[in-house]
């Protein structure tokens, strides 16, 4: 094969076929620019008694215009390259290789156009060979590549499912290796592009790079956690963290250097060149903490170290075979990969071992703790409960104590209670004996209003005074007693019509309800006596109600004369002292109106 470079870009199939002299072997050729266009030609002769099918093919090239001429006429043309959209290929070709179908014992002219992209120094690694054996060969590679690519997917799968089981965090961490370095090897094998971007090669190849950067992160991950770096050695933490942020820049600069200028070649030596701080960070994990790794942890050290190793065989061959390394990379990550994951997979099963093993020994030392709690528990119960007893005996005593004196204070109250209220009943009944006998008409009225007040105190003790109940005063049922009976002893007839509207709610203390029962007493006793002088409709309203959750209102009008301030009406007004001096003991404010009758408006704080 025979090789010219086309640094102008400007030669077509025409010019580089009738232009042999232009030609020299590829072993001579000085090479000006390794993206120039490149044409190759070589003679080829079909001496076999049959049409044979031939296969060329070819690797990494991102561009080859396969022409066959037969004399000087071009009887076929085809399209291969890594970087070609699948449209622009032949039924039964591959981006890297095409049929070329050779009549019996003729001569052909082979003519190739090769336009490198990726500013790697082109390799002219043409193959031709029969169809059948270089289908046979692929068929072998494509079942390899299933067999690997399928063992790192249940692989994958088995670590999603251990981590959603376990929620053992390094199992995420090996979930990150397993999938960068799977899809790696999908990538580089051609596979990621068929099935995503068969249109737009060029896409697929950009993210190699940070599909090894994905199980990168993983792996260190997985070492920082797995071996507790963070409290072990916070220095070689730092150091991880500092891979981390490394592995993230370098991601961002080969996507963007590869995406918008091509040069594939600078992205990967800038990832050789930063391949040195990681390799070291590996080795001094290695030298460092091996001493006090534990057995499951040493299983990861194994695995690590076989990373170590294809890690240090992918990044020699890279560098030394450039472009020819992605042949075997794909094996080789796959293969790292499984052995790896088996590995890691065995020291975080020992990990998990341990922890139960562990766990179990916690829990028999909680149980025997709980055991002796439980002991000193009981035996401070029974102390207790001892004391419990002897404290219940002296509360017993002192109940029986208290019961005895309840019981003497409960007769001495009744007692008091029985002539409280006999002294009362004396004091009106004698009272109601010397009203008849009294002919003064101002002593006769002076007893009737003692009467009225005497009888106010008896309803108030007769009502608070119940030992059993405790009872409060209900308002309702005490105005209408008093006011019956003062009606009664005024007005027994009953001429004058006394409506009232108290409402059923409302009770008093036992002092705001003597002093209420001696403001209504002096009311009603007033408007008996001096009200109604020749009055034809006598009334009387009497109306108790809620102010709000702090008081309530006592309203008490009449419709009589009113309050006259002539001397024949100065009789009246010691009673209304009285009732402002009541009214001032319970705190309360007065309001009183005189007109059409006499109007009392009291505020009363309860």
């Amino acid at each position: 094969m025979s090789v010219w470079e086309d640094p102008t870009q400007t030669s077509d199939t025409a010019i580089a076929h009738n232009n042999s002299s232009r030609f020299v072997p590829v072993d001579l050729l000085q090479r000006q620019s390794p993206v120039s266009f490149y044409w190759l030609r070589m003679p080829v002769r079909n001496d076999m008694g049959s049409v044979a099918d031939m296969m060329l093919s070819f690797s990494s090239l991102t561009f080859v215009d396969v022409y066959l001429y037969q004399g000087r006429q071009c009887i076929l043309h085809k399209q291969a390259g890594a970087f070609r959209a699948r449209s622009h290929l032949a039924p039964n070709d591959g981006r890297q290789y095409s049929l070329l179908p050779l009549q019996p014992g003729q001569t052909y002219e082979l003519l190739l156009k090769v336009h490198h992209t990726k500013h790697y120094r082109p390799v002219f690694n043409f193959t031709l060979r029969q169809k059948d054996a270089f289908m046979h060969q692929l068929h072998r590679l494509e079942l390899i590549d299933a067999f690997s690519h399928g063992a790192v997917f249940l692989f994958l799968v088995y670590a999603i499912l251990s981590w959603l089981v376990s929620r053992f965090r390094p199992y995420l961490w090996l979930l990150c290796y397993m999938t960068g370095i799977g899809l790696y090897g999908l990538a580089t094998g051609g596979y990621l592009i068929e099935w995503f971007f068969p249109e737009n090669p060029f896409i697929g190849w950009l993210f190699n790079v940070s599909f090894v950067h994905l199980g990168s992160f993983g792996i260190y991950m997985l070492l920082m956690d797995f071996w507790k770096m963070k409290q072990c050695n916070p220095v070689l933490y730092k150091v991880g963290k500092i891979l981390i942020v490394e592995l993230v820049v370098l991601t961002i600069t080969g996507l963007c250097i590869d995406y918008f200028t091509g040069n594939f070649n600078l992205a990967n030596n800038i990832n050789l060149c930063s391949f040195a701080l990681p390799f070291s960070f590996i080795i001094a994990s290695l030298w460092i903490c091996w001493r006090r790794l534990t057995r499951a942890q040493r299983y990861m050290a194994y695995g690590l170290l076989l990373f170590f190793v294809a890690g240090a065989y992918i990044v020699l061959s890279s560098a030394i075979l450039r472009e020819r390394s992605l042949i075997t990379a794909p094996y080789i990550s796959n293969f790292t990969t499984l052995a790896v994951f088996l590995l890691f997979a065995t020291g975080l099963k020992e990990e998990l071992r341990q922890h139960e093993i562990d766990k179990h020994a916690a829990l028999a030392a909680l149980n025997r703790l709980q055991q002796h709690q439980n002991a000193i528990l009981e035996q401070k119960v029974e102390t207790r409960t001892s004391e419990l007893s002897i404290s219940n005996r002296n509360l017993m005593e002192q109940k029986l104590l208290l019961a005895n004196k309840h019981t003497k204070i409960e007769t001495l109250i009744n007692e008091l209670n029985h002539r409280v209220k006999n002294n009362l009943q004396l004091l009106y009944s004698l009272s109601s004996l010397q009203v008849p006998v009294v002919s003064d008409e101002a002593s006769r009225e002076i007893l009737r209003g003692n009467m009225g007040k005497i009888k106010a105190m008896m309803l108030v003790n007769e009502k608070l005074f119940r030992f059993e109940e405790q009872s409060t005063v209900h308002v309702s049922e005490f105005t209408r007693e008093l006011t019956d009976h003062l009606q009664r002893i005024y007005d027994s007839k009953k001429r004058i019509h006394i409506v009232q509207d108290v409402s059923g709610s409302i009770q008093l203390q036992g002092k705001q309800a003597l002093s209420f029962g001696l403001i209504l007493t002096e009311l009603l006793t007033n408007s008996f006596k001096y009200a109604f002088t020749d009055h034809h409709t006598p009334a009387i309203n009497i109306a108790v109600a809620s102010a709000d959750d702090h008081s309530i209102q006592f309203l008490y009008a009449d419709n009589g004369k009113g309050m006259a301030h002539d001397e024949a009406d100065k009789k009246a007004t010691m009673g209304v002292s009285l009732i402002h001096d009541l009214t001032r003991q319970m705190n309360g404010k007065i309001t009183v109106k005189n007109g059409q009758g006499l109007t009392y408006q009291l505020l009363i704080p309860v």
